[in-house]
């Protein structure tokens, strides 16, 4: 009678380690993210001999990518934190996890790009586009691995009360819609505007985005 359990025991130990491989490699992409946007941030060359007021000029020219990697720190640190929660209700794992966890870290992986592209673009549409884009692409991975979890795969749970994960996954969806709209609304307003400097005034959409959220949630209720 002891074999059986034995092969079990070792059954669920192998399971663990597999899924741990995955959460670890996960956290790596995370890391290396993290670390390729800060490597961004260096001073322009230039033959000019530098002073005071040269110095400034040049953080000046620095400011977008520090602000990029700041708002790009602070979201990947929240994905990294939603994906840190909802992996620790698994017991087990089949290939849609990894197939889904997957395509989240992909576009992960698009921030160091996204941030540069914010950077060398100096706040142009298209540079604030491509950035908004990755940061829906990764909300939309995130949200669509969740649902896997939540609502298609119970079976990988483990016995435990995971009710505040769908009060999450709830919010999450009325985040992801409010930023859909968003979104929308800066690109109608990008194609209005005419004036080249006065089109970054467009990101000015993003400080509705809270009471959108919230009007979203009332209605659910």
């Amino acid at each position: 009678m002891s074999q059986p359990d034995e092969s079990i025991s070792r059954d669920e130990v192998r399971k663990e380690f597999q899924l741990e491989r995955m959460i670890l490699f996960s956290d790596a992409v995370f890391a290396i993210v993290i670390t390729l946007m800060a490597i961004e941030i260096r001073m322009p060359e230039t033959d000019v001999k530098e002073t005071g007021i040269y110095s400034m000029i040049l953080f000046k020219h620095l400011f977008p990518v520090i602000l990029a990697y700041t708002v790009s720190f602070i979201f990947i640190g929240s994905i990294w934190y939603q994906h840190l929660k909802i992996f620790s209700v698994l017991r087990d794992y089949d290939k849609g996890l990894v197939v889904r966890n997957l395509i989240l870290l992909f576009f992960i992986g698009l921030f160091p790009f996204s941030a540069t592209v914010i950077g060398n673009g100096r706040g142009a549409p298209v540079a604030m586009m491509v950035y908004l884009s990755v940061i829906l692409l990764c909300s939309g991975a995130q949200f669509v691995l969740h649902h896997y979890i939540l609502f298609q795969k119970p079976q990988l749970w483990v016995e435990k009360d995971i009710h505040l994960h769908f009060e999450e996954y709830d919010k999450k969806k009325s985040a992801l819609i409010s930023f859909i709209i968003i979104i929308g609304l800066i690109l109608v307003t990008l194609l209005f505007i005419q004036d080249p400097h006065l089109q970054p005034m467009a990101v000015i959409w993003m400080a509705v985005f809270p009471l959108l959220q919230k009007v979203l949630k009332r209605k659910k209720k």
